[in-house]
């Protein structure tokens, strides 16, 4: 009887000590089972928390065996319970699965009177310029597969109809993908997964939703190219988890290939383009046979539908598909703009984006982009050439070249001239800077020239 007392002693010694030993001491680790950071060394990192709470978090992210502990408990509740226990993700009806946030009701708010204003800014400045414009708003889930949403969830979109509201107001040409979607679901077609990836559409729904993008700019453009579906090969995929979980499920989900032949640009402007820490998101392709037929050159900002399946029907269908994470780098438009000078623009968002979080509401506010340089009367312009510049710092890229100009003067708007383009001068803490490309820069170096003025 003592051997056993003892052996038990030691076997739960064992048990306690086990997640002791396996502590997970790695710096900037992230974690498999709910797709996220996890806390830092308490005593090492810099930190705004409570010291006990710090410590606190950083024994329940590190201890170890943690990912097995919550897989096991997840999988107990869905098995015993039917309940989804999971930060990122919520079961509907008949097993469907929504993001987490289906349950938070939005109100409008003037963060979206903000953002529909951003959105005419962006509009107005492609205009002026003669190039067209398109906001695209595409759907979240419980918006499209409503009858699925669990019961006691109020899933109230009101905030979207008087978005639309004031886009209308201002004149704002969009594309409401909502209808899209709904109309190829009453058709029989399968434009969300009931499981994964449940916060975004599938390669059927991106099919449609891309296509009726496609569409719109067809009307100003007749070129643009169409999908069709002899484009696609369509396969099916088995999913054995969640998207950035390892929740179990079994499904089968709809995937495409299509084959383009593309030249891809992107890495030539990897290194050099300036983006948002947190959204580095970009792609530059060209496509010969589409280009040959006239498609245009598009500049698209766009979110993780686009960047998920969304991207492939576009580079199957645009002359040139240049592609930038949207969010904070919207906010930065001119600076783009000047680089890539595109025949049309798209801006795509998802419902579910229109927070603090991805678009940032004061600099929203405070977006003030000039004026085209023709629109000025020109008594009103003061022009200077190379040799009046003044402190110019020009930094050169293998693609791209920024030149930075010293200057205590504060123009209303400035402009660089290079040939027959101009190019916005953005205001820094030491006076302006403008980026373009490092050929533009080689072609025309010796015929540049700055315009002001301070109308």
């Amino acid at each position: 009887m003592r051997l056993l007392k003892k052996l038990t002693v030691i076997i739960f010694c064992v048990l306690l000590l086990l997640p002791i030993l396996r502590f997970d001491f790695t710096e900037n680790a992230i974690s498999e089972i709910d797709n996220r950071v996890l806390a830092e060394n308490p005593f090492t990192a810099e930190n705004e928390e409570d010291f006990t709470k710090s410590v606190e978090n950083y024994v329940n992210d590190r201890i170890g065996f943690r990912n097995e502990m919550i897989y096991s408990y997840t999988v107990l509740n869905d098995k015993l319970f039917g309940e989804m226990v999971h930060p990122s993700y919520t079961y509907g009806k008949d097993g469907y699965v929504f993001g987490a946030g289906v349950s938070v009701n939005t109100r409008y708010n003037e963060y979206h009177k903000s953002f529909a204003d951003m959105v005419k800014k962006v509009q107005d400045y492609c205009e002026e310029r003669n190039v067209p414009f398109l906001f695209v708003f595409n759907p979240a889930k419980p918006a499209v597969m409503s009858e699925y949403i669990a019961e006691g969830i109020n899933y109230n979109r009101e905030w979207v109809d008087i978005f639309f509201e004031e886009l209308d107001k201002r004149g704002v040409r969009y594309l409401d993908n909502t209808e899209t979607l709904k109309s190829a679901k009453e058709k029989g077609e399968v434009v969300f997964n009931k499981k994964y990836d449940a916060n975004h559409w599938n390669a059927k729904g991106a099919y449609y939703g891309v296509n009726a993008i496609l569409e719109e700019l067809k009307k100003e453009i007749p070129e643009v190219y169409v999908n069709k579906e002899a484009d696609v090969i369509w396969e099916e995929k088995k999913e054995e988890s969640l998207l950035v979980s390892k929740f179990p499920i079994d499904e089968m989900v709809p995937t495409a290939k299509l084959n383009p032949k593309l030249d891809d640009f992107t890495g030539d402007f990897a290194n050099e383009l300036e983006l948002d820490e947190n959204y580095r998101g970009f792609g530059y392709y060209i496509n010969s046979l589409r280009k040959k037929e006239g498609a245009p050159k598009a500049l698209v900002f766009q979110g993780s539908y686009m960047n998920g399946h969304g991207s492939a029907y576009l580079s199957n269908s645009l002359g040139e598909y240049i592609y930038v994470h949207d969010y904070q780098n919207i906010l930065n438009f001119p600076y783009y703009y000047n680089i890539f000078k595109p025949d049309c623009v798209v801006f795509e968002v998802a419902e579910y984006t229109l927070t603090e979080t991805y678009f940032n509401h004061a600099k929203m506010e405070n977006l003030d982009f000039q004026p085209l340089y023709q629109s000025i009367p020109s008594e009103e312009i003061e022009k200077m050439d190379v040799e009046q510049f003044g402190d110019v710092v020009v930094e050169k890229g293998e693609t791209l070249t920024k030149l930075n100009w010293s200057t205590d003067k504060v123009y209303n708007n400035s402009w660089l001239l290079l040939g027959n383009e101009e190019y916005d001068l953005i205001k820094t803490d030491t006076g302006y800077t403008v980026t373009i490309l490092t050929e533009m820069y080689d072609k025309y170096e010796q015929e540049m020239s700055l315009a002001v003025s301070q109308s």
